[in-house]
């Protein structure tokens, strides 16, 4: 069996009673944590400092390295790289890409005047095919490989190839 001992006590005296725990009763000292805050402010801003010379004197180093270098390429545009190409403002294209799409979706124009085929703005032809229900075929069986596909009885159907354009018809 082990004995432990504390120092300064023998095993025949009777322990110390133990004191009661409660809470700190002095206050932290403000001086040494203020003077670290300040002391790491400054080491931030000294190391953004240094950072920004070393950047600013890499940018004159490139620009120097460039210029006497190449000293015939002086006034030429540098050639574009082979496609395909990054994009160089993709959040420009985009934006053209969804407004042009919405010029499409939001107005009436004309696909073909001589066989009276418009493009109609989205909503109205969410209107027709809640009128008219969506183009189908009639008839009875699919036409074999060599002959002429039905046409259509009806001059509001549409083919499928068409989509959203549809043929002109007197209502709005």
């Amino acid at each position: 069996m082990v004995h432990h001992s504390h120092p300064g006590h023998h095993d025949d005296e009777p322990l110390p009673s133990p004191q009661v725990v409660g809470h700190e009763t002095s206050d932290a000292q403000a001086a040494p944590i203020l003077g670290f805050l300040a002391f790491l402010g400054v080491l931030v801003i000294v190391t953004a400092g240094i950072v920004v010379l070393f950047y600013n004197y890499l940018e004159r180093r490139e620009a120097s390295e460039k210029t006497a270098r190449y000293p015939l390429a002086a006034g030429r545009e540098r050639p574009l790289p082979p496609p395909p190409r990054l994009q160089t403002y993709p959040f420009t294209d985009i934006k053209e890409l969804r407004r042009d799409q919405g010029r499409m979706l939001d107005r009436y124009e004309w696909l073909d005047k001589t066989n009276g085929v418009v493009r109609i703005p989205i909503e109205r032809a969410m209107e027709l095919i809640a009128e008219r229900g969506l183009p189908h075929r009639t008839g009875a069986a699919p036409a074999a490989e060599g002959a002429e596909a039905p046409t259509a009885e009806d001059p509001t159907e549409v083919p499928a190839a068409q989509g959203a354009e549809t043929p002109v018809s007197a209502e709005p």
